[in-house]
């Protein structure tokens, strides 16, 4: 399933009509009903002219706390380990197993060493902590690619499992925030952003807000 579209919104909608028209029937451990497609790609050409509008709105629908652009902006950077969450995709770019900065020691000095090296990958998922059966939650952001093309930072993300409607929005900005991040670092502008899916998902009981969404104009 692929899909390719100018902004993130437009890729957002279309990606819950195909779950809503094509996806399969899951009833997970949780006895929660959702519609599932596999191995989803969705490319969004020009992520910087909407990035931030899914997440307004989740929020213009007022039936959660959905966080804002800042407090996603103080969780992708934060370096430290929460004691609010399991795990933040911050802590494990920065520091990765409290012992390597992948970005900042590893990506970018990488970067501007060769412009187009293959090598430009980062790791979220820590298969010594996440690895276990006894786990409650792991990383649903697995990795994070980066590619020079045609001059522009483009970013590909690998995503185990996806929550289409209530994670996706703050994935996307996360990811955008970070390869803002690294483009600036290297003088480049940043190009599109691919998400890989092996599990897209929306849960049934978000239908009617979901529904909202995908008339939105």
């Amino acid at each position: 399933m692929i899909i390719e579209k100018e902004t993130s919104m437009a890729a957002w909608k279309t990606a819950l009509k195909l779950l809503i028209g094509e996806g399969r029937t899951v009833i997970d451990h949780e006895d929660r009903t959702s519609k599932e497609l596999l191995n989803m790609i969705i490319t969004i050409n020009h992520p910087e002219k909407d990035i931030a509008e899914p997440i307004s709105s989740m929020r213009e629908l007022k039936k959660w706390v959905y966080p804002e652009p800042e407090e996603l902006e103080d969780v992708i950077f934060q370096k430290e380990s929460s004691s609010v969450y399991y795990y933040t995709y911050g802590a494990r770019l920065f520091n990765y197993a409290n012992e390597k900065n992948q970005v900042d020691d590893y990506l970018i000095p990488l970067l501007k060493k060769d412009i187009n090296t293959r090598r430009a990958i980062s790791i979220v998922y820590y298969p010594l902590s996440d690895s276990r059966p006894e786990t409650k939650e792991s990383p649903g952001l697995i990795s994070i690619f980066f590619k020079v093309l045609d001059g522009k930072l483009t970013v590909s993300t690998l995503l185990r499992s996806n929550d289409m409607f209530i994670g996706w929005p703050a994935n996307i900005y996360q990811i955008y925030l970070l390869q803002k991040y690294v483009a600036d670092k290297l003088g480049l502008e940043a190009g599109s952003i691919t998400t890989i899916s092996h599990s897209a998902h929306i849960f049934e009981e978000y239908n009617e807000e979901i529904g909202r969404i995908i008339r939105r104009e």
